[in-house]
């Protein structure tokens, strides 16, 4: 009984007095008045009655104390039904609005041509793993989601930046491509051509040339002839490049005519159907390669303008070479 809720419980030197030993205390006190005053203003009526008045009047503050009670419990319970049905209805607006949020997201992928169910699956597995999968690996497909969400979002505003060369997103874009691939690939990257990387991705552009009839065009730049050793090298890569349906010629940087060399740089970039740019940077050692995809328009013209200039001055293969 000690506690009961919506009672208030005074505390004397300390103590704290339980909610019915109080009401009981009151109602004694209250009979107890009562009989002194009745026996103060007619002393000459019975005992009896006197008694039964003040056992009336204790018992009515008695119930009055109970009533206080009821209506402050029923005030409490009132007040946290008004909670309740605040907070419920915050949480019903909240979800409501997320739904039309997702509605609205999935409607404006359909319109924009993209896959909204791929969009779905995405969203359906990461849910997945996030609640089955163990700490790491909850951990990477986070880092994964992120990574992803980072390069959409800056997709979105032109351009994409990551550091390294990233030789999976290289291969993805090259299974996207549907028109044309115009790539120039300068003399830091005649080693790759030899590796297993390099025939994969070589494969892969096979594919989109037959399946997709993909014009791919590849320039190779050097900065000169005069290493016989790697012109033979240089030679049996635009051999393999033709092999595989790629159109591939080559050029020196010091055997440029001037006006071609006026228009300043060639950073290392592929053209995808004239609509996307894959830039390699490097720094003055030729190393830590970072990478950026960009589609502004500008850039765009920029980069196919000088391409096709330096196409115009291309051989077919390095100068000097006997044939076999």
């Amino acid at each position: 009984m000690d506690g009961e809720p919506g009672t208030r419980v005074p505390a004397t030197g300390g103590l704290r007095i339980p909610p019915v030993v109080l009401k009981i205390l009151v109602t004694v006190a209250v009979g107890t008045v009562t009989y002194v005053i009745s026996n103060l203003i007619d002393p000459s009526q019975q005992d009896l009655w006197q008694l039964a008045l003040a056992v009336v009047i204790g018992g009515a503050a008695l119930i009055v104390q109970y009533l206080v009670d009821f209506e402050q419990r029923l005030a409490g319970v009132e007040i946290g039904r008004r909670e309740h049905e605040r907070e419920l209805t915050e949480l019903v607006d909240r979800g409501f609005q997320r739904v039309g949020e997702v509605t609205e997201l999935f409607s404006g992928l359909e319109q924009s041509g993209m896959n909204a169910e791929d969009v779905a699956r995405l969203a359906r597995s990461a849910a997945q793993v996030g609640s089955q999968g163990r700490g790491f690996t909850q951990r990477f497909a986070q880092a994964e989601i992120t990574r992803l969400a980072k390069t959409m979002t800056e997709l979105a505003s032109g351009t994409a930046y990551w550091e390294g060369e990233n030789n999976d997103t290289l291969i993805a874009l090259t299974k996207c491509a549907r028109r044309s691939i115009d790539a120039t690939s300068t003399f830091v990257d005649l080693a790759f051509w030899e590796t297993a990387t390099a025939q994969h991705y070589l494969g892969v552009q096979r594919d989109v040339i037959r399946e997709h009839g993909v014009k791919v065009r590849r320039l190779f730049i050097v900065q000169s002839f005069a290493d016989r050793q790697a012109n033979h090298k240089l030679k049996e890569i635009l051999r393999d490049q033709q092999s595989n349906g790629i159109e591939a010629g080559v050029l020196a940087l010091s055997e440029l005519p001037r006006d071609i060399r006026r228009v300043g740089p060639t950073p290392e970039f592929i053209i995808y159907d004239g609509e996307l740019c894959f830039e390699m940077t490097t720094d003055v050692e030729q190393l830590y390669p970072n990478a950026k995809l960009d589609d502004r328009e500008e850039i765009l013209t920029r980069r196919m303008e000088r391409f096709d200039l330096l196409w115009s001055a291309r051989l077919e293969e390095p100068p000097g070479l006997a044939e076999g």
